[in-house]
């Protein structure tokens, strides 16, 4: 794809953003209302550590990682290009990333700088709430965008069509869930330096006690093209998540869990603990 493409998508987005009535309705009330409707139209889970909602989500999520690298790197990220998630239509929400802060360690030498913008809209088929079945199916389109610092920028425009969806069993207060996405990521140029890799996400999780959910989540990634072209990784993720509504609308959720290879060789990803907060509203 080219710079041309590139702009094109990114003026979808924003045409999308500004043209939606629900947004800038006079009443922000019935705004939140159409979203509070809307949402009860799906599974009430909680957020997930690693594995995107795949349901309609609204409001501001942040990240913080420490990743640990055999060779004795380290590297923190501050935001994981997480940030604002709007619903704006019945069955559309948007999500305008906080590009993501790195701090990179080696045994050598120490480096840090901002990461790419990113953006995602993700458009709901299907979905039932827990009275009425209890799943949800749903597609994306991610946009990263180089604009980060000289190290820290894939130096591409990087398409990610995502494919999701999610089934539960039990009632609102006592349910078990699993979540499941597929993705690729395309640069518009420079595959060989970048690749395009295959990822399938999965996370298992419960709702044991009112505000705790267990979970357990396995990355897999498939290496096309570039430097790891042909490799393959297998990650586990090991976590828990606190949910607590606040207000009438507002929640917050607090999380923190550890993800380690198994199976497969190490390549681009490494041990990692994972921290993670949202305020719903």
């Amino acid at each position: 794809m080219g710079r041309l493409s590139t702009c094109r998508i990114t003026i979808l987005f924003a045409a999308m953003l500004c043209s939606s009535k629900s947004l800038f309705a006079s009443d922000q009330s019935a705004w939140l209302e159409m979203a509070s409707q809307t949402q009860d139209q799906q599974p009430h889970w909680a957020s997930m550590l690693g594995v995107a909602s795949t349901g309609l989500t609204q409001g501001f999520r942040y990240h913080y990682t420490t990743q640990y690298f055999g060779n004795g790197s380290q590297v923190r990220n501050f935001g994981s290009n997480k940030g604002l998630e709007l619903i704006l239509s019945e069955n559309f929400q948007i999500q305008v990333g906080v590009p993501a802060y790195i701090e990179k360690d080696t045994p050598k030498s120490a480096s840090s700088g901002w990461g790419d913008e990113a953006v995602l809209g993700k458009y709901r088929f299907f979905s039932e709430n827990e009275e009425n079945g209890n799943y949800v199916v749903s597609g994306s389109l991610g946009l990263s965008l180089p604009t980060g610092s000289p190290g820290f920028t894939s130096r591409s425009t990087i398409y990610t069509p995502i494919l999701a969806a999610g089934k539960g069993w039990g009632t609102r207060q006592r349910e078990i869930a699993v979540q499941s996405l597929v993705s690729f990521s395309i640069p518009d140029h420079n595959v060989s330096g970048t690749g395009i890799p295959v990822t399938w996400n999965t996370g298992l999780q419960a709702r044991i006690f009112r505000h705790f959910w267990p979970e357990f989540e396995v990355n897999y990634t498939r290496w096309k093209h570039g430097p790891y072209d042909g490799k393959s990784q297998l990650l586990m993720t090991y976590g828990v998540v606190f949910d607590y509504r606040i207000m009438e609308r507002e929640k917050i959720s607090l999380g923190l869990g550890y993800q380690e290879p198994k199976g497969t060789s190490p390549t681009a990803l490494g041990r990692e603990w994972i921290s993670m907060m949202k305020i719903a509203f």
